[in-house]
């Protein structure tokens, strides 16, 4: 391997010279592989420089490998840097091939189609006390007054958009985890001694309207003979069972695995038994942002118990960030313990990468432009803005043009921070750290109901949040600006910002 790893190979991959960690990856042969990539780390050129390598040295047919990533720009990007024509696929287009590769042919739901069954539901329950009722005894453990459901929908308008989001992110967390109906039903009788006690009884009014939702999606999508997402998965994984993989890959390439459910996981489990398939798994869990659609970090913190015959490696360097930059990021996502310890190492060195800018409710929008001149003045052009939620950008911003603010002759992005995994940019700024319920983070905690249900070992306190803000905080090459509420400042602004710059604009 000594030779192998100094073959001059290695020395243009893309344009890039692979370092010795990445290498490692390049050559490693083990049936099943999980590559620890930091922010930064170049994963993206790793698994390109792996495809070539089993290409290229190994003289394996590009039809016998299979790349799957987690979105369809993930996976367009990996297209247009790859000169072969391997299959490279999300989870869904996958299920979809496989289907078709076994005369199976259905509708697919609309994306949005669990809401608009949810909003469908509540509009409707006026007419049926006995579910209505569960809706409103749900809400006297919040609501410490006499209230009717028109009040409920109108007086208290955020909190029962926070219930009915509630009910959406169960349902699907019931569908990623390849979870039943009757599941459910048989945790509610079996717990019905315990939700009939007065502490309790708001958990069996949340489950039983759950239920009764799920019960009527359920039979929407069986009525008009459609799959969602999740279902088409899950059919596709029986069809490969019972059937075999009729396309043959030799090797197994999961891009953002820190993003899997376990649906996803038991299809690759049947593709590679049926084939008798290598993995490599390539991920980060410091940035597995996606657990509300029901992704779980435990396939990734616990990999050798789902894969037998596995090894681990680490891409330690970053060449995005700098070196105090990922050591106040460390510090900051580290305090979760149910994540794996890894250090990042970088070469590029910047004095108070973070700087913070304070805004008051009047002086917001002035706050942002003033910054934006300031960063244009110095010649800067590359610049991203993030927020936590899509209407951040409305409270400095009237308009935005296909993601883009039109500002000075310049094109800069607007994008929130779970869109913006994966991008990078010279400069970054990100809105709205306030201290408030639909600030950054977003306090919405999730009912202790759903970590007990499915058993979630991830329970930090705001340990998606975290998650989302260390995100943010590693897109930039240079520096990020944090926008901070001056009288209800971020908890993570204040968590971090003795290392921190305060700029005064």
């Amino acid at each position: 391997m000594k030779d192998e790893i100094n073959n001059s190979f290695f020395d243009n991959i893309n344009g890039y010279k692979l370092d010795l960690e990445q290498r490692k990856v390049v050559l490693d042969n083990s049936r099943n592989l999980l590559v620890v990539a930091g922010a930064g780390s170049g994963k993206t050129l790793t698994i390109i420089g792996k495809i070539k390598y089993l290409i290229e040295k190994r003289q394996v047919n590009y039809h016998d490998i299979l790349c799957i990533s987690f979105t369809n720009e993930t996976v367009n990007n990996l297209k247009n840097k790859l000169e072969y024509d391997i299959d490279i696929y999300t989870f869904h287009k996958l299920s979809l091939e496989i289907l078709k590769d076994n005369h199976v042919y259905y509708q697919v739901a609309a994306s949005d189609f669990l809401e608009y069954v949810t909003n469908e539901y509540f509009e409707s329950i006026i007419y049926d006390n006995h579910y209505l009722n569960y809706v409103l005894d749900y809400f006297k453990y919040y609501i410490k007054k006499e209230f009717t459901y028109e009040n409920l929908k109108n007086e208290f308008r955020e909190q029962f958009l926070v219930y009915k989001k509630l009910i959406i992110k169960f349902i699907n967390l019931i569908k990623s985890n390849n979870k039943k109906i009757n599941d459910l039903k048989k945790y509610i009788l079996k717990n019905k001694y315990r939700f009939n006690k007065k502490q309790s009884y708001k958990n069996k009014c949340l489950l039983i309207i759950i239920l009764d939702i799920y019960r009527i999606y359920l039979e929407d999508l069986n009525s008009s003979l459609t799959l969602d997402f999740d279902m088409m998965i899950e059919y596709a994984t029986r069809v490969v069972n019972k059937y075999g993989m009729k396309r043959y890959y030799k090797y197994i390439i999961i891009d953002e695995f820190q993003d899997t459910s376990i649906v996803r996981y038991q299809l690759i489990k049947e593709i590679s038994k049926s084939c008798d398939s290598k993995i490599l798994c390539v991920g980060d869990d410091f940035q597995s942002i996606y657990k509300f659609s029901g992704c779980t970090m435990d396939l990734f913190i616990n990999f050798k118990k789902y894969f037998q015959d596995s090894h681990i490696l680490y891409l330690k360097n970053t060449y995005r960030n700098s070196l105090e930059l990922i050591k106040i990021a460390y510090k900051f996502i580290i305090k979760n313990p149910y994540q794996l310890n890894k250090r990042l190492l970088s070469n590029k060195r910047l004095s108070k990468p973070i700087k913070i800018v304070y805004y008051t409710k009047s002086n917001y929008k002035i706050r942002f432009l003033r910054l934006l001149d300031k960063l244009i003045f110095e010649g800067e052009k590359d610049i991203l803005v993030l927020g936590r939620c899509n209407n951040d950008l409305n409270f400095v911003w009237e308009k935005l043009d296909d993601c883009y603010i039109k500002y000075k002759d310049l094109n800069i992005k607007y994008l929130t921070v779970h869109r913006a995994k994966g991008l990078e940019a010279n400069s970054v700024i990100v809105l709205n750290l306030s201290d408030e319920l639909l600030g950054f983070p977003n306090k919405i905690k999730d009912e202790k109901i759903i970590n007990e249900f499915f058993k979630n070992k991830d329970n930090f306190l705001y340990a998606e949040e975290r998650r989302l803000f260390y995100v943010a905080l590693t897109r930039t090459k240079n520096n990020v600006y944090l926008m901070t509420k001056k009288e209800e400042e971020s908890i993570f602004v204040k968590e971090i910002k003795k290392k921190c710059e305060i700029l005064d604009i």
